[in-house]
C-alpha cells in the first residue's frame, strides 16, 4: 500500500551510493509520494509528470535510474523507454504500473531491471532500485 512513512532524515542510509534517479509519472500524489522515499532513501532525486518532460529533463541532468510509469497521457512510458534505450542505453529502468502484467517482449528488448505493481510500499521500491544499482555496475566495464 503507497501510504507515506514518517521516516527521520536521518534514516538516510550512508550504505547506498549516490545515484540519481528519475520519477516519471503522471499522478502527483504518486510522484511526490515516490520522490520523497527515494530522497530519504539517499538518492538524488527528480521527478517528470509526463514522457515529454523526462526526456527534456534527461538531456540536462542525466539520471543512473529511471522509475516509469507505463500509462501516462499522451505519450507512453513505453514510448519514453524506447527512446531512453536508444539515447541513454546505461540508463537502469524500472517500470511501475497499476494495470497488471507488462509485455514480456518489452521486459527483455528494453532491458528493463525492475517491475514495480501499484501500489507498492518504499521497501519494495528501494529493493528494486538496489537491484537497478547492482545492475548498473554489472554492466560497467572495469576500471583499469
Amino acid at each position: 500500500m503507497m501510504t507515506d512513512d514518517q521516516l527521520p532524515r536521518s534514516e538516510a542510509t550512508g550504505a547506498r551510493p549516490t545515484a540519481r534517479v528519475l520519477i516519471v509519472d503522471d499522478e502527483e500524489s504518486i510522484r511526490r509520494l515516490v520522490s520523497k522515499w527515494t530522497d530519504i532513501s539517499g538518492y538524488e532525486v527528480k521527478a517528470a509528470s509526463s514522457a515529454e518532460a523526462a526526456l527534456l529533463m534527461m538531456h540536462a541532468w542525466t539520471a543512473d535510474i529511471i522509475v516509469c510509469d507505463i500509462r501516462m497521457p499522451r505519450y507512453s512510458g513505453v514510448w519514453l523507454i524506447e527512446h531512453l534505450r536508444t539515447l541513454y542505453p546505461t540508463t537502469a529502468i524500472i517500470i511501475s504500473t497499476g494495470y497488471g502484467e507488462v509485455d514480456p517482449s518489452l521486459l527483455m528488448r528494453a532491458k528493463i531491471t525492475g517491475y514495480l505493481a501499484k501500489p507498492y510500499d518504499r521497501e519494495t521500491l528501494m529493493a528494486a532500485l538496489d537491484q537497478a544499482m547492482e545492475a548498473r555496475k554489472s554492466d560497467e566495464p572495469p576500471v583499469h
